[in-house]
């Protein structure tokens, strides 16, 4: 048996073996991504009763089952706003590639090049900048 045969055995091995775990952590990683459902709410209703007391969340407009899908583009946690525009209250945030249930569009504050802001399917009325959020379906303009 020759010297070339013996270490280069190994070093297959550890090739092939490194290569497998690399498929299989990628393909976890992937399941769970795409085990990700759409986000429904920024913040429950008691969270938000805590954050500000005495107040009463907007009652619901629209029916559940009548939203679109957004996916979240930012690059980092995108901040969900009371109104829309960025000088409107912090609700929370929103993460790169969360789903989103968005209720309806409208014209805001010019966030980059885009003015249009989506209102989430939240118990609270809740605004994202839609420079941020790709819509996966067609998203209405909302009634007033």
């Amino acid at each position: 048996m020759s010297i070339t045969s013996i270490t280069s055995k190994p070093t297959r091995t550890v090739l092939a073996l490194a290569a497998g775990s690399l498929l299989l952590g990628l393909s976890g990683a992937g399941a769970a991504v795409a085990d990700e459902g759409p986000a429904t709410q920024i913040m429950s209703n008691e969270q938000w009763g805590a954050r500000h007391p005495g107040a009463t969340p907007e009652p619901e407009k629209y029916p559940e089952h009548k939203y679109a899908l957004g996916k979240v583009i930012s690059k980092g946690p995108l901040t969900v706003r009371s109104r829309p525009t960025t000088h409107s209250r912090d609700l929370g945030r929103v993460h790169p590639h969360q789903k989103l249930e968005i209720l309806c569009k409208e014209r805001g504050e010019k966030v980059g090049d885009n003015h249009l802001w989506y209102r989430l399917n939240t118990k609270v009325e809740a605004w994202v900048a839609a420079r941020y959020v790709k819509d996966l379906t067609p998203v209405k303009w909302c009634r007033l």
